[in-house]
C-alpha cells in the first residue's frame, strides 16, 4: 500500500493535478510520517498554495528527518522567509549554504532576510557571492545595489549599474531608477 500511494501522489504531481497531489501526499504522511521526501514535496505544495505555516510544518518534519537535505533547508528558509520570520530565515539558509557553499539560491535568500532586517553590509556579502555564484543573473546584483544605496555607497551602486548594464538592460535600467544612479551621456 506504501509504494502504491506514494507512487499515486507522484503522479498527480507529474499531470500537475496538486490539489489531488497534496491530498494524497497527507494521506500518505499519515500512515508513513517518516518519509522525508514526501514531507519535503508536501512542504513545497504547501508553498505553492501560499498556505506558509503548513509548509513551514512540512519542511521542518523533513528537516528533522534529514538535518543535511540542503533542498529542505532552503525551502524551510524560504518558507519563513515568506511568513515574515527573518531571524528564523537566516538561521535555515545559513545551514543551507554552510552544508553547500554552491547553493546561489541560498545565498540570495539570506541576502534579502539580512536586508530586511536593516543589516546591509552583511546583505551585500551574501548578495556578492550569490552574484559570484550566477554570474549572468541580474538579481543578486540588483540587490547587491540596494545594500550599497542602503550604506551610502554610491560608486559601488553604479559599479552594480555598469555591471548589469553589459547583460540585462531591462534591470539595470530598473536598478538605475530605483537607486538613482545618473543617466549615462549618449
Amino acid at each position: 500500500m506504501q509504494a502504491l500511494l506514494y507512487f499515486r501522489a507522484q503522479v498527480f504531481l507529474f499531470f500537475k493535478q496538486h490539489d489531488r497531489a497534496l491530498h494524497t501526499f497527507e494521506r500518505f504522511l499519515a500512515e508513513y510520517p517518516e518519509h522525508q521526501g514526501a514531507w519535503s514535496t508536501a512542504g513545497f505544495l504547501y508553498a505553492e498554495k501560499g498556505r506558509f505555516q503548513d509548509a513551514i510544518a512540512a519542511f521542518e518534519r523533513a528537516v528533522a528527518l534529514n538535518p543535511r537535505d540542503t533542498a529542505s533547508l532552503f525551502n524551510l528558509g524560504f518558507a519563513l522567509q515568506r511568513a515574515g520570520r527573518h531571524a528564523a530565515a537566516i538561521e535555515r539558509f545559513q545551514q543551507a549554504v554552510d552544508l553547500q557553499p554552491s547553493l546561489d539560491r541560498a545565498w540570495y535568500g539570506l541576502g534579502l532576510s539580512l536586508a530586511y532586517e536593516d543589516r546591509h553590509a552583511e546583505a551585500a556579502a551574501k548578495f556578492q557571492e550569490a552574484a559570484r555564484l550566477q554570474p549572468l543573473s541580474p538579481f543578486p546584483r540588483y540587490q547587491l545595489a540596494g545594500a550599497w544605496f542602503k550604506l551610502g555607497e554610491h560608486e559601488k551602486v553604479r559599479a552594480e549599474y555598469r555591471r548589469v548594464k553589459g547583460f540585462d538592460p531591462k534591470v539595470a535600467e530598473q536598478l538605475r531608477r530605483d537607486f538613482g544612479v545618473p543617466q549615462d551621456p549618449d
